[in-house]
């Protein structure tokens, strides 16, 4: 297969492509045209872990921010250190329980 398009056209490709203006269905006829495979990936920025842990102290200062909120209205506000011991070791109650993408409806009771 050939493009066959001027070298004029082949620029214009080249400049869409560095600002982000190509397509991939035209990533892949000019892969074609060149006898090559198009490899399109997403390469993270922070290890698995990271992004893991990351995610995890969201969904728990989320779900530990209406407790906050409803304490602060009571003027039972929690100290911030405490607060934010109460998310680490939230976040690290999440990740253990495999899925720290899931939004509880409401905070597992602490076994005593």
């Amino acid at each position: 297969m050939s493009l066959r398009i001027t070298g004029a056209a082949v620029n214009q490709l080249e400049h869409a492509e560095r600002r982000g203006g190509i397509t991939i269905g035209k990533l892949s006829e000019v892969a074609c045209a060149l006898d090559c495979t198009l490899v399109y990936a997403l390469v993270p920025n922070s290890t698995l872990e990271q992004t893991v842990t990351t995610q995890a102290r969201a969904v728990a200062a989320q779900l530990l921010g209406y407790a906050a909120r409803t304490m602060d209205l009571e003027t039972q506000d929690i100290e911030g250190d405490r607060q934010s011991d109460a998310v680490e070791l939230y976040a690290q109650k999440l990740i253990v329980s495999g899925n720290p993408w899931r939004k509880r409806q409401s905070r597992p009771r602490d076994e005593k």
